[in-house]
């Protein structure tokens, strides 16, 4: 294999943080030119070019070392030196270790006026499982290459079924490599297990005969095909040099100042409170006017809609119309833009077109597989609709991707109290104020309610004070007034009465429904219940689990 040769070949520049790296090779951090060895320089390139999905061990000893002789060790030294030189620590990760798998750059990236690359295109031969049911095994067969060739614009060439279906034998396979000489070939084994069974799947390099990946592969009965094959996608990404799913989750801007804007507007997207997410809407609007053919800040700027609708600081069904509109606009730019397919997913689902949605999702899951970004918001959208349990799946996907996604970690937290009860939900609150969410004002006011709920009110009213007035607005001013009926009773209805009538859209806010039952009783909150469901409210839905709400149930 070729070594890395890190040469000029365009004027790309990545840009994160206060650095730019060049592709002349040069890194600079503030403008002051930062020194960086090639291998270290080369892996770097490789990890942001890979934009944000994991680049194995073995692709970058390949990709950066060649054919010389050297061992994990080496690699390892370097992604040593690269961290010094990024001046990483605890707070500011760069690059994310993850154990059997290899590394991945953590942090958001902008390209600056890149040149789109043609993929390279590998050719796989998938061989018939081998199977006790000769026609199950052919209909899988079948299934597994029609769905895997869906892959070919992302140089992913699948051989057809007509030429590898009666390969079984060793000789029939040997004939078939040597006479097509594909790059790669998937076998299988069915096993028994129990009432279900185990694929066995092996990924094999043709070039000598080199097996790349070994797994066992549990399937339940009457699972779908599709299951198997995005589990076999997501092992091809990770064992073949090159391969991408992922139409880019790079962001790709005209100038430096543009990619400045954006990376500031995500930056306050990701904090993911009521004044972060609104310095983020002026960014983002301000980062389309400056670069109105990039995808990246349309994204950004629908899923900044949605989530100050649901924090309740912007007009629901303005933010819901606003978020269609600049998610549609990206997939104008790009049809087969994964995030803003998942985005209108979330929106269709939300306004009930549920078969819309799910191909949307469905086509979303299939162009990125490993995206932290789509299973957010396929979590949050299960979530919505009640679906508690694989929501919660789904949210804990998207933080083993991102850890550090702030929205991602409020959900699971909501998910958590409607789910398995407040004290799971106070313990991971514990947890996540230890982490990378210990100043958030959603998570402190969650947290302030959930304590004055277990009676505990003390450190309820101590955790309070940490919360900045400023922020206190919308479902924090919500959940902190329910702590304070909590610990005061009686008292504390005037102060919520008062909020109530100061909300000039309560008919259309069903997160009112916990104030409005304690202070204005059953009859009228049961009224305003039924009226939510009756409207078929997009927003209700997600209230129906609350446990505040069981009377009215």
């Amino acid at each position: 294999m070729p070594q890395f040769n890190p040469v000029p070949v365009s004027n790309k520049k990545f840009v994160f943080d206060d650095f730019i790296l060049n592709m002349e090779g040069s890194l600079l951090r503030a403008d002051k030119k930062v020194n960086i060895p090639p291998k270290e320089y080369a892996v770097l390139v490789i990890l942001l070019e890979a934009a944000g999905e994991i680049v194995s061990k073995n692709t970058l000893l390949d990709q950066v070392w060649g054919d010389a002789e050297v061992n994990e060790e080496s690699l390892t030294r370097c992604i040593y030196a690269l961290r010094r030189i990024l001046s990483e620590d605890k707070e500011h990760r760069y690059i994310e270790t993850l154990y059997g798998q290899g590394y991945r750059f953590n942090r958001p990236v902008v390209v600056v006026s890149p040149p789109a690359p043609q993929p390279i295109t590998h050719t796989l031969a998938i061989l018939p499982f081998q199977m006790q049911d000769q026609i199950q095994s052919e209909s899988l067969h079948y299934s597994i290459v029609k769905g895997l060739s869906q892959y070919a614009p992302f140089g992913l060439s699948v051989l057809p079924v007509t030429i590898t279906k009666n390969c079984r034998s060793v000789k029939d396979i040997l004939e078939l490599m040597d006479q097509l000489r594909p790059d790669y070939y998937i076998s299988g084994q069915l096993i028994p297990d129990g009432n279900d069974n185990v694929v066995q799947i092996e990924i094999v390099r043709v070039k000598g005969y080199h097996l790349l990946h070994q797994e066992s592969i549990k399937l339940v009965e009457n699972q779908p095909a599709s299951l198997l094959q995005n589990k076999i996608a997501n092992l091809l990404l990770r064992c073949i040099p090159g391969l991408r799913w992922d139409t880019k989750q790079v962001s790709e801007l005209n100038s430096l100042d543009s990619t400045m804007v954006y990376l500031r507007g995500k930056h306050e997207l990701n904090q993911y409170t009521p004044y972060s997410l609104q310095q983020a809407l002026k960014l983002l609007t301000q980062c389309i006017n400056m670069s109105p053919n990039s995808i990246a800040p349309y994204c950004a700027l629908a899923e900044c809609y949605l989530s100050m609708a649901q924090m309740g600081i912007f007009d629901k069904q303005n933010a819901m119309l606003k978020a269609k509109e600049y998610a549609l606009k990206a997939t104008e730019l790009d049809h087969n833009n994964p995030q803003a397919l998942g985005l209108l997913g979330l929106i269709n689902t939300l306004h009930s077109e549920y078969i819309v949605g799910s191909l949307l999702f469905k086509q979303a899951n299939l162009l990125s597989p490993v995206s932290a970004d789509i299973k957010y918001y396929y979590g949050w959208n299960l979530f919505m609709a009640g679906q508690l349990a694989e929501a919660l799946q789904m949210i804990n996907e998207c933080l083993k991707l991102d850890p550090t996604r702030s929205a991602a970690g409020i959900t699971k937290l909501w998910i958590t109290y409607y789910h398995t009860g407040l004290d799971d939900a106070i313990r991971l609150g514990d947890e996540l104020r230890t982490q990378h969410l210990q100043d958030n004002p959603i998570l402190l006011s969650m947290q302030v309610m959930f304590l004055s709920l277990k009676g505990k009110h003390e450190l309820a009213r101590l955790l309070a004070k940490e919360i900045s007035s400023h922020e206190i607005t919308g479902l924090i001013a919500i959940n902190l007034l329910y702590a304070e009926y909590c610990q005061n009773s009686e008292r504390a209805l005037p102060a919520i009465k008062e909020f109530l009538e100061s909300e000039q859209n309560i008919d259309n806010n069903p997160g009112l429904l916990p104030l409005v039952l304690v202070a204005h009783g059953e009859v009228i909150a049961e009224k305003m219940w039924k009226q939510f469901k009756n409207e078929d409210n997009i927003w209700f839905k997600r209230w129906i689990q609350d446990p505040r709400l069981v009377k009215l149930r």
